[in-house]
């Protein structure tokens, strides 16, 4: 396993976390979610997303972090260009680069908590490192809990859950 190196541009600064360029995504129907969307996230920065239902807030966030792919435009991960990557480098680039929280958290009902936790890392053939885990789940108050399954908690602990996978 290789460990992933931030890309740099021709400055020696870093690359940006996410940048999108002229991103448009047309679904079948002729619906288009994105109409040429540029936006670009820097390391170490917050992004809110915001709009009505229906604006493509979503279709953004997945394409951003290429679940989805645009129908035209640049999406870069790190500096690292995703659009022609086949489906496994997509997945690998997305376990080591990017981290989700879903609405819905997406935690597996039948996994403890630590096991949801560490799936990620488990599918990467790694294993967690106990230090770190007991770190996070202490701050976000859930080291009790490890042994839980998600439908024993409350939903701001399965959130939480899921922001420290």
């Amino acid at each position: 396993m290789s460990t992933a190196v931030p890309a740099a541009t021709v400055t020696g600064r870093r690359a940006p976390a996410i940048a999108l360029d002229r991103v448009a995504r047309t679904y079948p129907g002729g619906v288009r979610a994105l109409d040429e969307v540029s936006l670009t996230v820097e390391h170490g920065t917050f992004l809110a997303v915001m709009g009505p239902s229906g604006s493509g807030k979503s279709t953004l966030m997945h394409c951003a972090a290429g679940l989805d792919s645009p129908t035209s435009g640049s999406v870069r991960i790190d500096g690292r260009e995703i659009s022609g990557l086949n489906e496994t480098r997509r997945t690998e680039l997305r376990r080591e680069r990017v981290g989700f929280v879903f609405q819905a958290y997406n935690l597996i009902p039948s996994l403890s908590v630590e096991d949801n936790i560490t799936l990620p890392l488990r599918l990467a053939g790694r294993r967690p490192d106990r230090d770190w885990l007991r770190a996070l789940t202490e701050r976000v108050g859930l080291a009790d809990r490890l042994s839980h399954r998600p439908a024993e908690l409350s939903g701001g602990q399965q959130q939480r859950a899921a922001v420290v996978r």
